[in-house]
């Protein structure tokens, strides 16, 4: 479903789609779960997965504007490349990153549309 949300000043949305939210967060964290602590050269489990819980319990501000981990390795491309699959839509979509490229001013303020998942696709 369409829906026209406020953007922060930054040009994000204020307002996280909560359904695409659970969907995107379960299905990185299954993936999260697969990593081998012993073998986590990257830090998966002690960067990404507490963000992970925090979004699925509701304990993180949304739109999310803190440390987004492995900016580094992602920009040399030394993450895997599944990796970058399963985290990119679950760190846009915290971010508030899903909406049109076009803005619509009301009331002083900034809105984009933006697609918001709708019960019946969960």
């Amino acid at each position: 479903m369409r829906k026209l949300v406020q953007l922060d000043d930054d040009g994000w949305c204020v307002e996280i789609d909560p359904i695409k939210l659970r969907r995107v967060a379960s299905e990185f964290k299954a993936w999260l779960l697969t990593v081998d602590p012993s073998r986590d050269q990257f830090g998966f489990l002690k960067q990404d997965l507490p963000l992970v819980e925090a979004a699925l319990n509701g304990s993180m501000m949304l739109p999310y504007k803190g440390y987004e981990p492995h900016t580094r390795e992602l920009g040399e491309g030394w993450l895997p490349r599944e990796y970058t699959r399963i985290s990119a839509p679950f760190y846009n979509t915290i971010r508030g990153a899903h909406r049109s490229i076009e803005t619509v001013q009301k009331d002083g303020k900034r809105y984009a549309w933006a697609e918001f998942e709708d019960v019946h696709d969960a």
